[in-house]
């Protein structure tokens, strides 16, 4: 079940948009920058080990689709996934190791480390998964 799992969550592709909400020229000359894409998708990796699920809305657009090993999803899609994987693992603040990531243009692409626990009764084990991402971060709606 845990090969399933990390079989699952090796390829993603987000669709995010940009932390503000505001649309003034100076914001979306900021957003652009390949340091705040970074910070876009950081946020929401934040988001998904915290299970923060409302917290989505701040960066996920909402025409969201996810293309995952399972299948592509809407943005309810993602939600469930979250609590589907919080389920096995507990996740805390540190879970999630960046080891790399690459900006060009819209599409973030991060190479990353799981480090969670597995729920089980009487102990608790830690695993590491790695994942491979690909983000498109521009402002206002995903296209």
């Amino acid at each position: 079940m845990l090969r399933e799992l990390a079989m699952s969550v090796c390829y993603q592709r987000y669709d995010v948009r940009a932390l503000s909400k505001e649309r003034s020229v100076s914001t979306q000359a900021a957003n652009d920058t390949p340091k705040s894409k970074k910070a876009v998708f950081r946020r929401l990796v934040n988001i998904y080990a915290a299970g923060n699920l409302s917290a989505l809305d701040e960066v996920l657009a909402p025409n969201y689709v996810g293309h995952a090993s399972a299948g592509d999803r809407d943005l309810e899609g993602f939600r469930q996934s979250i609590l589907h994987f919080h389920n096995p693992f507990i996740y805390d603040e540190d879970s999630f190791e960046v080891n790399d990531q690459i900006v060009e243009g819209e599409k973030v692409a991060t190479r990353m480390t799981a480090h969670v626990k597995v729920r089980r009764q009487g102990n608790q084990h830690q695993i590491h998964l790695m994942l491979s991402l690909l983000a498109k971060c521009k402002e206002g709606e995903a296209g």
